[in-house]
């Protein structure tokens, strides 16, 4: 478990310690499109999510553009390490063995879309969403899951930008 010393700073130097940074990624694709439940993306790497290596951040908000148009919901799927969600030929999502389960330390799902006609753009905001990166890493990692109904998603389309609060 964590230790937690209140008195390591005065309240000026903690709130000074944090930084507010906007992390963006065009994502890689491992599939070339998927149904429902399979996935589209994984371990993408989000550098400097943390301010240093095993550090934490807060996930304010995400937005995905959807450049292909697709609108449907996504669940992103963080890691403090890469992990495979998808160790078969077809796409779909494996059960979370011990291994993987344990690298998760969390999931938004993205499902609210803007439609910009030939295009999309998700928005989820005031998430509060706490992370701790690997122990030798500034790196947090996302998968991206299809939860909607349409088969055309491909990772090519989609581009990531987090609002992170660094401590």
């Amino acid at each position: 478990m964590a230790e937690t010393n209140l008195h390591n700073y005065s309240v000026q130097e903690k709130l000074n310690k944090q930084d507010v940074d906007v992390i963006s990624k065009t994502v890689v694709s491992t599939t070339n499109s998927c149904s429902v439940n399979e996935v589209i993306f994984q371990g993408d790497e989000l550098e400097n999510m943390v301010s240093v290596k095993g550090g934490t951040c807060i996930i304010q908000s995400i937005s995905l553009i959807d450049i292909d148009d697709n609108g449907e919901s996504v669940d992103l799927v963080f890691s403090n390490e890469p992990i495979t969600l998808d160790d078969s030929n077809d796409g779909t999502v494996i059960d979370a063995i011990a291994a993987v389960a344990a690298k998760i330390i969390g999931v938004v799902t993205i499902n609210n879309y803007f439609n910009g006609g030939a295009w999309t753009y998700g928005h989820k905001e005031n998430i509060g969403l706490a992370l701790k990166a690997g122990a030798d890493t500034k790196s947090i990692y996302v998968c991206g899951v299809n939860r909607g109904a349409t088969s055309s998603w491909t990772a090519s389309g989609i581009s990531l930008v987090v609002g992170v609060i660094k401590d």
